[in-house]
């Protein structure tokens, strides 16, 4: 007795009960999975650097993924930096991040020559690459759910907006931080002209900034106000002007801010109820097209709740719901067979203690893996 007291006060004041494996975990450096092979579309080697979140290896869950142009060392630390940070947050859901290197950008970042033939223009070449090849490597290779973002600066902000007039229905969302959009003309904005005469239903979003830059201000503010004219459905833009920041220096605030803009609302509410809670993850996943389910440690709060008064049968009902969209955790089985000898049901609790500490085992979980079996030896009287 003493001992399951000790439980409960655990599960009470830490709402974790045993759900430790979706809790912020150290990240290790910032270390990315580098994959570099021939590419048949640009006829030479290429690289990819592959960041996943801290709980990958623990989870089987699917994630969106935010591909990122000019992958570098910095780039890569900055970007994993935000998306940590701001999941761990709860701002924004957990993501893999794709950095996309080159060999030569000016020329791949380029749509079109515009006067300098085999230095520029390479740009369409380049998508193709990225769609042909990028992305079903990235959807083969690891768990992804169908959300996808683009991030791109200066020339790579061009190559964003490029993308979404080319290949419309390659991504859900793009970051275009101080995009050249006055290469060529305008040619890009003259693209997009051309599509948004479609009337079509988009389901887009799309946050575009620039720095103190004169020079990008009327071209950006073009885009702005064919958006404007044509005011495309579900097309959500946002604009914005960081005049205390230079060229080089904006790009972290951009991709910062795009990203908060496209996850507005993807906090759930304080002080919600459970019933709310399952309302916001349903109306989230309308919105972004894929499954979202309510995070464990939210079963974690209000199965403490629910025992603090007394309401263990809805603490059961609210367990198996874990369990039913969490049917590997480990710590959702804990959890349940905790309820169940605290009614006194030591059948179903050893059944649970025992499907816990297996999974727990077969995860490497050792803190799950330690208190599920000693929970169910104790009850088995080793």
């Amino acid at each position: 007795m003493k001992k399951l007291l000790f439980l409960l006060f655990f599960v009470l004041n830490f709402s974790l009960f045993a759900f430790a494996q979706n809790e912020p975990q150290p990240v290790s450096g910032f270390t990315n999975l580098r994959h570099t092979f021939k590419s048949e579309n640009m006829g030479e080697e290429r690289t990819l650097l592959v960041h996943v979140p801290s709980n990958y290896t623990q989870s089987d869950e699917k994630y969106p993924v935010v591909y990122m142009l000019d992958a570098g060392s910095a780039q890569m630390t900055m970007m994993v930096g935000i998306l940590e940070q701001q999941a761990n947050a709860g701002e924004i859901p957990q993501m893999i991040l794709v950095g996309i290197t080159n060999t030569n950008r000016n020329f791949d970042l380029t749509p079109t020559a515009n006067g300098f033939p085999g230095e520029r223009g390479n740009g369409e070449k380049f998508m193709q690459f990225v769609e042909k090849e990028v992305v079903p490597m990235i959807d083969k290779g690891y768990r992804t759910q169908p959300f996808r973002i683009f991030a791109g600066h200066s020339f790579g902000g061009l190559t964003v907006v490029y993308s979404f007039v080319s290949r419309p229905d390659l991504f859900n969302a793009y970051l275009a931080s101080s995009p050249a959009l006055h290469w060529d003309n305008r040619i890009v904005i003259k693209r997009a002209e051309e599509l948004f005469k479609q009337k079509r239903e988009w389901n887009k979003t799309m946050f575009m900034a620039i720095a103190n830059e004169p020079g990008f201000l009327g071209d950006a503010n073009a885009f702005r106000d064919l958006l404007k004219k044509y005011n495309p459905k579900n097309f959500d833009f946002d604009f914005q002007e960081y005049k205390d920041e230079t060229h080089g220096s904006s790009t972290l605030i951009h991709y910062y801010t795009g990203l908060r803009m496209i996850f507005k609302g993807w906090l759930a509410p304080e002080n919600a109820s459970f019933e709310d809670l399952e309302s916001h993850y349903k109306n989230l996943t309308k919105r972004f097209g894929y499954q979202i389910l309510i995070p464990e440690n939210k079963y974690g709060q209000f199965m403490g709740r629910y025992l603090q008064s007394n309401q263990n049968e809805e603490a059961i009902i609210l367990m198996e719901k874990a369990i039913a969209s969490y049917p590997n955790s480990a710590g959702a089985y804990n959890a349940l067979g905790i309820i169940y000898e605290r009614i006194g049901n030591k059948k179903l609790a050893k059944e649970n203690y025992e499907k816990a500490y297996k999974l727990a085992e077969s995860q490497k979980n050792e803190q799950i893996f330690k208190e599920a079996k000693g929970n169910f030896e104790r009850l088995v009287g080793k």
